[in-house]
């Protein structure tokens, strides 16, 4: 008998004034980019991605969230920028909050600890707007002024792949202190 397998991943989650900001640059990059949106309902900061793992590990995923002590924070996402390797078109901070890195540390420390494999790339903190961007068209800061996210909490997701795009479900939210 095969274990279920599911997809998933650390992140920040935006609450409804920020999910409108960040979808309202969306529609101007998209605009100069064309591409295909993120939609608003799955904007995202990701904050360690696991990837495919099995099912059975998700309370061991739950325990080591629980263990995470960092005070909120507040992003302000001032850049937009296009990556021309993948065509994803997002936007970024020009300075991370120290206490983001620290989450992610904090994460990636816990995970490991609990034999839980992630993706161990560089951490480029940056919430994806559009895919499949014309990358090679001229770009300018469609945000009038810099998008302020305060940060609560944080979320593990569960996501499955669709024709229409992914499909995200919350499994877990943990507060900040």
């Amino acid at each position: 008998m095969n274990t279920p397998r599911m997809r998933v991943f650390f992140a920040l989650w935006p609450d409804a004034a920020v999910r409108t900001s960040l979808d309202a640059v969306a529609g101007k990059l998209h605009e100069r980019l064309g591409g295909r949106r993120t939609r608003p309902d799955t904007l995202h900061l990701t904050l360690a991605f696991i990837g495919e793992m099995d099912s059975t590990r998700l309370p061991e995923l739950m325990a080591a969230a629980e263990g995470v002590t960092v005070p909120r924070f507040e992003m302000r996402f001032d850049r937009c920028d296009c990556w021309r390797h993948n065509h994803v078109a997002h936007l970024a901070a020009s300075q991370s909050p120290p206490d983001l890195l620290k989450l992610v540390v904090q994460l990636e420390t816990r995970l490991s600890g609990a034999g839980i494999p992630f993706d161990r790339r560089p951490y480029v903190p940056h919430v994806t707007l559009l895919r499949q961007a014309d990358c090679n068209a001229e770009m300018t800061n469609p945000a009038p002024a810099p998008i302020r996210w305060p940060t609560r909490d944080f979320v593990l997701v569960r996501s499955s792949l669709r024709s229409g795009g992914a499909l995200y479900e919350q499994l877990g939210r943990w507060p900040l202190l």
